[in-house]
């Protein structure tokens, strides 16, 4: 059996990804009800916490790619 908290961050990567491939917003919680009726078919996963776990890492990736961003060669 899978780590958890691995499972976990996998399900939010492929999330992010497919709300980006498919134009979903990850605030709504209508669209993040659809990306998980794809992603989480046995519907494990309370749609409020995960609406606030993908704001939290879209915004946590968001900082992390300016800082790298900002640290790289001209």
């Amino acid at each position: 059996m899978k780590d958890p908290v691995t499972q976990k961050s996998v399900l939010v990567i492929d999330a992010l990804q497919y709300a980006h491939d498919n134009d979903l917003d990850i605030g709504n919680k209508d669209d993040v009800r659809k990306i998980l009726e794809v992603l989480d078919p046995e519907h494990k996963e309370n749609i409020d916490e995960f609406t606030e776990l993908l704001k939290t890492s879209d915004t946590f990736m968001d900082m992390t790619a300016k800082g790298k961003k900002s640290n790289l060669p001209n």
